[in-house]
């Protein structure tokens, strides 16, 4: 579909008289020369009108001139529409560049558009493909509450274990609090960035990063590990008395083992969690799905460009193609407009002699000036 020019190729540059205006003055003229008596029945009756002979040059001027704008119009047209070609030219090319990014961004969204089956196939969530907000907050939901009970699960036993920490029970429970919340959180992240490695892989150095990242988390975990046996160790104190510590009758390696396997159960749930959770091709999905809408909008806006472009080079050359017929209209019009004067012009001889046997010679004076007229067309 071809768009319409918002400006049409306007390079007329000819305007016809006033012919309205022109007939009313030369009414007029012949009115005065018949009440001057620079015209009578006698002259009509000779067939000599020497208005006539003024017209007839001011016809051949008016020729002359809209001959002289022709040349002008052609020359005009076809500088603008060599022009016009030039800048044709280069919005196809825009066109051009635009849609094959087009193709190209919605071939690559055609290609990620298929549901992961597996980390590191490079496809994202089906809740990514569907956009469903609800359906994201029903899967990912029962993740988070699980992070949220560990959490809730590990204050109360960092709590125990930083007792004597704080300056106030308020203190105590914010850092165990704290502790509780980089303890899972820590892992949680590990497992988004593990995720983003199956994905997208990464060098050897980030290979060893992440390597590195478990190894000393794993130091960290043995380090409360630790902190946690000292706490089972430690006598309790209920209403004033001492009721022994709460592993009492328990070994430590024993008790080691068990604090070791919880704290790496919880860390490996974490990590696991983010890992599930995160989908680096969700993001790179919606990345591309953006890109491709505005490919499309521009590609849209190049297209519209291109085809005004297009269409206003087509009225260059339609108004060149009419050059001729223009030429040959105007002709007419001139032709046909002196004529109307000269008409005029009589009417107003006859009506100031008010001789009717002035209308019947000037009646005749015009049939031949129409013959006359004929014969030269």
């Amino acid at each position: 579909m071809r768009a319409e020019p918002a400006t049409p190729y306007e390079g007329d540059l000819y305007r016809l008289p006033d012919w309205a205006g022109r007939r009313a003055a030369e009414r007029e003229l012949g009115r005065g020369h018949a009440d001057g008596g620079q015209f009578d029945t006698l002259t009509l009756e000779t067939g000599s009108v020497p208005r006539f002979h003024e017209l007839e040059d001011e016809r051949l001027a008016e020729l002359s001139r809209a001959e002289d704008c022709a040349e002008r119009e052609v020359q005009r047209a076809r500088a603008e529409f060599e022009s016009q070609k030039i800048k044709v030219t280069e919005s196809q090319r825009r066109f051009g560049e635009a849609r094959q990014a087009l193709d190209e961004s919605r071939r690559m969204v055609a290609e990620l558009e298929q549901p992961s089956r597996r980390p590191g196939d490079g496809r994202p969530t089906s809740i990514a493909l569907t956009g469903g907000r609800w359906a994201g907050i029903r899967r990912w939901l029962p993740a988070a509450l699980l992070l949220l009970l560990l959490l809730i699960v590990e204050v109360p036993i960092l709590y125990q274990v930083i007792l004597n920490w704080g300056d106030s029970p308020e203190m105590t429970a914010l850092l165990a609090a704290g502790a509780a919340l980089i303890m899972l959180v820590a892992p949680h992240m590990y497992g988004r960035a593990f995720r983003t490695w199956q994905e997208n892989g990464s060098p050897a150095r980030g290979r060893w990063l992440l390597a590195g990242t478990a190894a000393v988390w794993l130091g960290l975990i043995l380090a409360v590990a630790v902190l946690r046996r000292d706490a089972l160790v430690r006598p309790l104190v209920v209403d004033g008395q001492n009721i022994g510590p709460a592993s009492d009758g328990v070994g430590q390696l024993p008790t080691m083992i068990l604090l070791l396997a919880l704290l790496i159960a919880t860390a490996l749930i974490a990590a696991d969690l983010g890992r599930r959770m995160h989908n680096p091709n969700d993001r790179r999905l919606r990345e591309l799905r953006a890109k491709r809408d505005a490919d499309a909008d521009a590609c849209a806006r190049a297209q519209l460009d291109y085809q005004r472009d297009a269409g206003y080079a087509e009225s260059i050359g339609q108004h060149l193609q009419a050059a001729d017929r223009r030429r040959a209209g105007r002709v007419r019009q001139i032709d046909n407009g002196f004529d109307s004067l000269a008409t005029a012009y009589l009417g107003g001889v006859v009506e100031g002699l008010r001789d009717p046997e002035a209308a019947s010679w000037a009646e005749r004076i015009l049939i031949r000036r129409r013959d006359a007229g004929a014969h030269r067309g």
